[in-house]
C-alpha cells in the first residue's frame, strides 16, 4: 500500500482537494468551484464542494493508496459561525463607524472580522457558540471538534489574546482553544464517512492559514529565501532571521520558531492586466533586495513561484526576463495543499517537524531562466 494523506484546501472562489504520498507526489487532484463566492452562508457549503471534488478523485485513485489522514488549510482571516455565516478575509471594516478607536485593536488581522460580525450580525454573534477563524469551521463539521489553528506561539498578536476579548466584549468561550499546525484535531464522525465516503475515525489533522501552508509548501522556512504566491491575491514572501519593520510591508512570525516572515500584498490581483502586475512583482523584488541590502540578509538566486502563474510557462518565463531572478515551480503548484501534506505527515508521526517535511516532500521541477 502507498501511504498518502488528503489535502484540502478553501479558497475564495473554489475548494482544492489532493492525495499526496510521503514522497510529495500529488496521486489525484480536483477542484470545486462554488456556485455563489459571495454568499454569506458560504462556509455551509464547503462540505458539499469537497464532496464534489472528493467524488472526482475517488473515481480515479488506485486501490493501492492508502488515505491515512485529512488535512484542512484556508483562507484567513476569515471568520464563520456555527450556523455558517461567514465574513470573509477581504471584507473592510471601518471601526470608527462604530465608535471603536484602530488603535485599540492592537495588530490583530482577526479582531476586524470579528467586530464586525458582533456590530453587523448581532443575533448570529450572540446565538453562535463559536468562531472559528475559516477553515476550522470545516474541521468542527466533520469531527464536532472546535479548535483554532495557531501557525506558532508568536502569532498570538495577530489573532486575538484574553486581554483583547474582555476590551471589546467578545466572550472567551465562543473562540475555541489554539492548537498548532500539524497536530490531530479530532476524528471523522460516522455520518461525514459516510457522506464523504471516507473510513470513519480518520484522523483530521490541522492545516492552517493558506498563506502559512503556502510558505511551508515551497520550503521558504530557511532565512534568505523567497517566494512569491499568486492567486486570487499575490505577495511575495520572504524568511528573515529577525523582525523588520518598514513602509509598505507586513512582517509576521514564520512558523519556524526565531524567524520572521516579510511581505509585499496585492489584493485582488486577479482583477489586474499582465503589465499591472508584473510592475507589482518588480517593485516588490526591488524592495526585497534593499531590505537584504539594508539587513546584511543574503538574498536568493532564485524564486519560488505557486499558484495560477506557475502552471503557465509563457508568462513565467517572460517573468524571470522582466524581474531579471531565476523563478522556480516545484511539481505541485498549489503550495498549499503541499503544506498540509507536510503538516499531516508531521502529524502523523513521519517527519519531527515541518522544516524536515518540507525539505523532503517539495521538489522543484522547472526553473525559468532570468535570460
Amino acid at each position: 500500500m502507498i501511504e498518502s494523506v488528503l489535502c484540502v484546501d478553501i479558497g475564495t472562489t473554489s475548494l482544492k482537494a489532493g492525495v499526496i504520498t510521503a514522497k510529495g507526489e500529488v496521486v489525484s487532484f480536483s477542484t470545486s468551484r462554488f456556485a455563489d463566492p459571495e454568499d454569506r452562508f458560504i462556509a455551509g457549503k464547503w462540505i458539499q464542494a469537497l464532496k464534489s471534488a472528493l467524488s472526482d478523485i475517488q473515481k480515479v485513485l488506485d486501490s493501492q493508496i492508502k488515505i491515512l489522514a485529512l488535512v484542512i488549510s484556508g483562507n484567513g482571516p476569515t471568520v464563520v459561525t456555527q450556523s455558517a455565516l461567514t465574513v470573509k478575509w477581504n471584507e473592510n471594516f471601518n471601526p470608527e463607524k462604530f465608535g471603536i478607536d484602530p488603535e485599540n485593536m492592537g495588530s490583530s488581522l482577526f479582531l476586524p472580522k470579528i467586530l464586525l460580525l458582533k456590530n453587523l450580525f448581532k443575533q448570529d454573534f450572540e446565538e453562535t457558540d463559536y468562531i472559528f477563524s475559516g477553515p476550522e469551521f470545516l474541521i468542527y463539521k466533520l469531527t464536532d471538534k472546535a479548535v483554532t489553528i495557531l501557525p506558532e506561539e508568536r502569532f498570538i498578536s495577530a489573532y486575538w489574546d484574553n486581554s483583547l476579548l474582555e476590551r471589546f466584549q467578545i466572550p472567551q468561550e465562543k473562540m475555541p482553544p489554539f492548537v498548532g499546525i500539524g497536530q490531530v484535531c479530532g476524528n471523522l464522525t460516522k455520518e461525514a464517512a459516510y457522506l464523504l465516503n471516507l473510513e470513519e475515525g480518520l484522523p483530521v489533522i490541522s492545516g492552517g492559514p493558506d498563506f502559512v501552508v503556502a510558505l511551508i509548501g515551497t520550503k521558504t522556512l530557511k532565512a534568505g529565501r523567497i517566494c512569491d504566491r499568486c492567486g486570487s491575491s499575490e505577495g511575495f514572501n520572504y524568511c528573515v532571521p529577525s523582525f523588520i519593520q518598514a513602509p509598505g510591508i507586513r512582517s509576521l512570525p514564520s512558523v519556524i520558531p526565531g524567524l520572521w516572515n516579510v511581505s509585499l500584498l496585492l489584493p485582488d490581483s486577479s482583477f489586474l492586466s499582465e503589465e499591472e502586475r508584473l510592475t507589482f512583482a518588480k517593485k516588490s523584488v526591488s524592495v526585497l533586495k534593499n531590505l537584504s541590502e539594508t539587513h546584511k540578509i543574503d538574498f536568493p538566486e532564485y524564486i519560488i513561484v505557486t499558484g495560477g502563474q506557475a502552471k503557465d510557462s509563457v508568462l513565467m518565463a517572460d517573468k524571470a526576463r522582466v524581474l531579471g531572478i531565476k523563478l522556480i515551480a516545484c511539481q505541485c503548484k498549489d503550495a498549499e495543499l503541499l503544506g498540509d501534506a507536510c503538516a499531516g505527515f508531521k502529524g502523523l508521526g513521519l517527519f519531527k517537524n515541518l522544516e524536515e517535511a518540507a525539505e523532503s516532500l517539495v521538489r522543484e521541477e522547472k526553473v525559468y531562466e532570468n535570460l
